[in-house]
């Protein structure tokens, strides 16, 4: 507790009343950051020989289940995916025994879901397993859909966790503390600190216990969002509720200063570790680190790290990266000094060597670190995928993603979007459907994102049937349609004649409450015309006027060529008119069609001024494209 009184806490006012029911309601953008440690508790379900509410000690178990939980506890930390399976394999062998069925504790579901953790195929395993423990009449344990709550934010499906939380209330199922911090943890990945105050309030209201894994959650979120101040009270506020502050709480704390740029802030946390008597760890120094080069001091940041070598204490990666040093020089020092190297290591350092595109180091990297005694994870993976399709080599990202499903790895939703964007344009939209189908079957529910990429494509591509299925399959998944979708789904249904499906469109457009935009209007009008209903474009045209929506060029030109041909010579010249009254740019286009229709039609008043401008037009356009001449 630091020595100085705790600052008076302001009161935390939320923007609006809030309930768990609206927090699931809306899954939202996600903002990918940085790999860190997992912060949330988890289920005390391990190891299956110490005690554990959810394991009935006077109940002797038979042969077969005490053999999966002796499995369980010998696999447990194996970085093996085959011993895991051993253990899943087992776990489906007692589900196959109705009597041993019925003996299995709310300890061997967790166990067996806990083995499928990061797994290929992960969510239908967890579910299918999940949806045993109900039938077995253990449907009412909070923490069994935790560990699925879990998966899904490793995963980074926040729609589907946001689901699996509203199926929770439906279910009546409580939430307890554990639920809340999986709530937070969605704040924290969404930056959206307004709506983790808000959370923490109803946990409150609801009298479910705050933890210290709470303020360390919501001190991380302040951090995420650059709010020392908010970070402040919140530390500030623990010892006032008897909650204990540890290292995790002043290093969280300590890295709200940093990248709030606050060096005076972060000295003070430092100093208040020494007067309170925490041992400071590499997390620490990794944030005093930062919050010196955030400040300009990079002379001390560099002092900083060469104290702790002359104390004997060589820094570790994250220390060494906070300091920019390479990732190669970090590998080199790091042996040097025999400094451990964890898996979260050698991931940071392969990410900042594909941010720095020095591909031909990934390889070394992976191979040191298997010799140090890991292999590449989702993180590993995710992140040169990313790398690849950044680069335009999808035949290479292709190959990780094979590699990453030989690993028995999970891909997680970033993997497969970047996959099916890179698909799309570096492959084929039959090969993007294919990994949307795979995506789905493995558990995961693809973003809105993720359709509007399919649904960019054009309709010689996919087909109308293939518009149809990318919608009926966004229907099935919840997934709501915006401005964008719409549009997309409107262009199809007018570039393939059905009018009748693109009104239809834009009535559930309506129906949706998403408002239709200038483009919107746009291929309603070039929809009829294309089908030859000049009638109905203009009508449209004048409901995008009435709209307040300013049309293309293009769109006017297209009327205008429409009107020419249907023998509305006078009808030309007031379209014309439109043009100049809306101020917009017209091209060359535009000429041609109006002086064909002054000359077909005889409206010589017009012409000579409708000629001065195509000289003024020429003569502009001449002088632009020298002066691009001249700039190259």
């Amino acid at each position: 507790m630091p020595a100085a009184p705790p600052r008076p806490i302001r009161p935390l006012q939320p923007s609006a009343r809030f309930s768990t029911s609206t927090f699931v309601r809306d899954a939202g953008a996600v903002a990918v950051s940085e790999p860190e440690d997992d912060i949330l508790d988890e289920p005390k379900t391990l190891p299956a020989s110490v005690q554990s509410p959810f394991l009935d000690p006077t109940i002797i178990p038979p042969e077969p289940i005490k053999a999966f939980r002796e499995l369980y506890d010998q696999y447990r930390d194996s970085n093996r995916p085959e011993d895991h399976e051993k253990t899943i394999a087992a776990y489906e062998s007692l589900t196959e025994d109705p009597d041993l069925l019925a003996q299995l504790q709310p300890i061997d579901f967790m166990m067996a879901m806990n083995s499928c953790r990061d797994r290929y195929r992960v969510i239908p395993r967890m579910r299918r397993m999940l949806d045993t423990a109900i039938a077995s009449g253990h449907g009412n344990i909070p923490e069994l859909y935790h560990i699925i709550l879990k998966a899904y934010v490793r995963l980074s499906d926040f729609s589907s966790c946001r689901n699996l939380l509203r199926l929770m209330l439906r279910r009546g199922i409580k939430y307890n503390t554990a639920t809340y911090h999986v709530m937070l943890d969605l704040c924290k990945h969404r930056k959206n600190l307004g709506e983790a105050v808000q959370i923490l309030e109803q946990m409150r209201r609801d009298q479910v216990e705050v933890t210290s894994i709470t303020y360390l959650i919501m001190i991380t979120i302040c951090a995420r969002v650059k709010n020392a101040a908010l970070a402040l009270e919140y530390f500030n506020e623990m010892p006032l509720l008897n909650i204990e502050h540890d290292v995790t709480h002043y290093n969280a704390l300590l890295n709200a200063y940093a990248h709030s740029r606050d060096l005076a802030g972060a000295s003070k946390v430092m100093r208040m570790m020494e007067e309170d008597g925490v041992p400071k760890d590499e997390y620490t120094y990794t944030a005093m680190v930062k919050a010196l080069w955030n400040s300009g001091r990079k002379e001390d940041a560099e002092a900083l790290v060469k104290g702790l070598y002359e104390a004997r204490t060589p820094p570790n990666a994250q220390i060494l990266a906070a300091n920019a040093i390479e990732p190669m020089e970090i590998l080199i020092r790091c042996n040097k000094y025999k400094v451990k190297l964890s898996q979260h290591d050698f991931n940071m350092m392969i990410i900042h060597t594909l941010k720095k595109n020095k591909f031909s180091n990934v390889p070394k990297l992976i191979e040191e670190m298997k010799k140090h005694g890991h292999g590449p994870n989702n993180l590993t993976f995710t992140a040169m995928i990313d790398a690849d399709i950044k680069m335009g080599k999808y035949e290479e990202a292709r190959d990780v993603f094979q590699a990453m499903k030989r690993a028995n790895i999970q891909p997680d939703v970033i993997v497969y979007s970047a996959m099916i964007s890179g698909a799309l344009s570096q492959s084929t939209i039959q090969e993007s459907l294919a990994l949307l189908r795979a995506m789905i079957d493995d558990g995961l529910l693809p973003n809105l994102h993720t359709f509007n990429s399919l649904l960019s494509s054009s309709v010689g591509e996919i087909g109308i049937d293939g518009f149809k299925t990318i919608r009926e399959t966004m229907a099935s998944l919840g997934v709501r349609p915006d401005q964008r979708s719409f549009n997309s789904f409107m262009s199809a249904y007018a570039l393939g004649g059905n009018l009748d499906e693109m009104l239809r469109s834009f009535d559930d457009m309506r129906r949706c409450k998403v408002k239709p935009d200038a483009l919107t209007y746009s291929i309603l009008i070039s929809g009829f015309l294309q089908n030859g209903d000049l009638r109905y474009a203009m009508e449209w045209y004048y409901k995008m006027m009435e709209g307040g929506f300013k049309p293309a060029v293009f769109v006017l030109n297209n009327l205008m060529a429409a009107l020419h041909g249907s023998g509305q010579g006078q009808q030309v010249l007031v379209m014309w008119h439109e043009i100049n009254r809306m101020g917009l740019r017209k091209d060359e286009q535009s000429f041609e069609i109006v002086l064909e229709a002054c000359e077909k039609y005889g409206l010589d008043e017009a012409r000579p001024q409708i000629e001065e401008e195509l000289k003024t037009f020429l003569a502009t356009r001449f002088l632009v494209e020298q002066h691009s001449k001249r700039a190259d």
